[in-house]
């Protein structure tokens, strides 16, 4: 895979020359005249380095830098510095740039230090990578957020990482719940302890509080030896329960009570076992209105509230789409061994005005498969327009049988949904599915709460 170079540089002479030596060196350069058309650049495109004349027309040096740092806090940044404005270069450094050189330049100089930052930019990766596989913690550099909205939510998480307090995380689905809470988790002092993750919606309802409690050999026809619950496995560390505005009001009772009582009770056992551990839950459910509905307990709710984090959907930080794109395009590039540089600026512009009823989760898989069925190095509004869950409501003519039965497919669920409000259990055996098949068409149709 070449490495992308961004060179922004106003004299014609060095900026022609220097670009043809690092196409030689094996590297893909885009080269810019001026600061207005580097930050055009970055905003469109993903670079791994950006090579950055302190003083340039349009925009100069410092002010691309901090489009880059906005936009494209992965790209390495190397500044260029005459004599007499070394001290910008230095304040650069400060602002998040990773090294500059100075005029004349000395091209086999640059290159090594464009090589030593590419080198750094991938241990870097893959250290964070393999760090997350082997211990699965999320710090707050995975959740990508520069959006007004986002900074009370991570000034929460760093208050409340330090406390034991049980955290109730809420957000429609696709927001990144699961990732507040292992960030957390990460950031806490139990860090070193297991952080166990548990879909409540999954599991179904007669299983549920063996799973969450353990039980003991012969409680039950298949029980046929001991078996901890999550609650134990996670004792010590963080209890992830997600979708927990599912939860049976019966299970809810024994919840209750090993949050307030610190104590669990196996499944077909007598002696209450201790747990020290730190409850965070999570819902798509307005918790107020289940309650007022006799859903959930209230009780319960002022339990796990203790400190609450309200996640806003991706229709309300669009600011954020262009950082969460070049993310994800990162991310697939690696597991895919492709060289994708990112959508064009039509590209860019559908994502930007798309209504991704599904958030986050919703944008992963769109340049996911963007990525498999591009045919250039660029994701093209071909590419995006082929997964836009909006054209499935559109009332244009479809000719295309996968399309039709995908909308006819989403329409009746939606039916079927309004037709049994509040439990999608009862939705699921009227489609004749199971819950957890519901959910992944839920998810796959692109279906919302508003919907």
């Amino acid at each position: 895979m070449k490495s992308r170079i961004l060179l922004a540089d106003d004299e014609a002479t060095f900026r022609e020359t220097f670009s043809k030596v690092l196409t030689e060196e094996g590297m893909d350069v885009t080269a810019v005249t001026n600061g207005t058309d580097a930050i055009k650049a970055v905003r469109d495109r993903t670079f791994d380095v950006a090579i950055l004349d302190i003083q340039m027309p349009g925009a100069d040096g410092i002010k691309v830098l901090g489009e880059i740092m906005k936009v494209r806090p992965h790209t390495r940044v190397i500044i260029i510095t005459a004599y007499g404005t070394v001290e910008m270069a230095v304040e650069a450094i400060k602002l998040g740039a990773s090294d500059y050189v100075m005029k004349p330049i000395i091209f086999d100089d640059v290159i090594i230090k464009i090589r030593q930052q590419l080198q750094y930019q991938e241990l870097t990766m893959e250290n964070l990578e393999l760090k997350q596989q082997l211990d699965g913690k999320v710090g707050l550099e995975q959740i990508i957020g520069n959006a007004a909205v986002m900074q009370p939510v991570f000034q929460t998480i760093r208050k409340v990482a330090g406390t034991r307090s049980n955290v109730l995380v809420t957000g429609n689905s696709g927001t990144g719940k699961e990732l507040v809470a292992r960030a957390i988790h990460s950031l806490g002092t139990t860090s070193s302890k297991r952080f166990v993750a548990v879909n409540c919606s999954a599991i179904a309802e007669g299983l549920l509080e063996s799973e969450l409690f353990g039980h003991k050999k012969g409680s039950f026809t298949s029980a046929v030896a001991d078996k901890k619950g999550f609650f134990e496995i996670a004792d010590g560390g963080t209890l992830f329960l997600d979708e927990i505005g599912y939860m049976s009001t019966s299970c809810q009772v024994k919840l209750l009570r090993a949050v307030e009582d610190r104590q669990i009770l196996p499944v077909g056992s007598t002696d209450p076992v201790d747990v020290t551990l730190r409850l965070i839950a999570a819902t798509n459910k307005d918790l107020k209105s289940e309650i007022k509905t006799g859903h959930f307990r209230e009780d319960l709710y002022y339990r796990i509230n203790v400190v609450g984090i309200h996640l806003p959907p991706l229709s309300e930080r669009k600011e954020d789409i262009p950082a969460l794109v070049a993310h994800f395009v990162g991310k697939f590039n690696r597991q895919m061994g492709k060289n994708c540089s990112g959508p064009t600026a039509e590209a860019m512009e559908m994502l930007m005005n798309h209504e991704w009823k599904g958030n986050i989760r919703e944008l992963q898989n769109v340049i996911e498969r963007a990525i498999i069925f591009a045919d250039t190095d660029r994701i093209t509004s071909a590419d995006i327009g082929l997964m836009s869950p909006v054209s499935m409501d559109s009332d244009q003519d479809r000719e295309n049988l996968s399309d039709v039965i995908r909308m006819c497919e989403r329409q009746h669920i939606l039916r079927i949904l309004k037709r049994h409000p509040g439990s999608k259990a009862d939705a699921a055996k009227a489609l004749g599915i199971g819950l957890s098949s519901l959910y992944r068409k839920i998810e796959e149709l692109g279906v919302s709460q508003t919907d």
